[in-house]
């Protein structure tokens, strides 16, 4: 059996079941939430996403472990993590994505370091 990613480093901020927020949410390290969030989500720290939580949000994190709902694109540097009572509707890009068995994702996953983009070398003519 495989063994969760635990977040690295100490939690800085929990957003708890009944807490609403609309806008842009930055922040650095760790970051938990269970409530209702509406809008962006920038961070280059990891972003766990509760089992109470309905997030319905542009993502762009380091890493990102879902156990609720998100509704939007997640755009991850890191890993994006999809737990068994997790729910993603949207498109995600990531190095490293895993699915736990239970979870549901409707959308496409594209799998690469985001911000690096793949060379292609064009072939000299008469090379095959």
């Amino acid at each position: 059996m495989r063994k969760r990613e635990e977040p690295r480093g100490e939690l800085q901020a929990f957003l708890g079941k009944g807490t609403e927020f609309k806008g842009t949410l930055l922040f650095d390290g760790v970051v938990k939430l269970d409530g209702k969030i509406e809008g962006e989500i920038i961070s280059e720290g990891y972003l766990v996403v509760g089992r109470e939580a309905e997030i319905k949000a542009e993502v762009k994190v380091g890493s990102i472990q879902v156990a609720g709902k998100v509704i939007g694109n997640i755009t991850a540097s890191g890993k994006v993590e999809i737990l068994s009572s997790g729910r993603v509707v949207g498109d995600i890009t990531t190095p490293k994505l895993a699915v736990e068995e239970g979870a549901h994702f409707t959308g496409h996953c594209q799998m690469e370091e985001v911000g690096r983009e793949e060379k292609v070398i064009p072939m000299e003519e008469g090379t095959i």
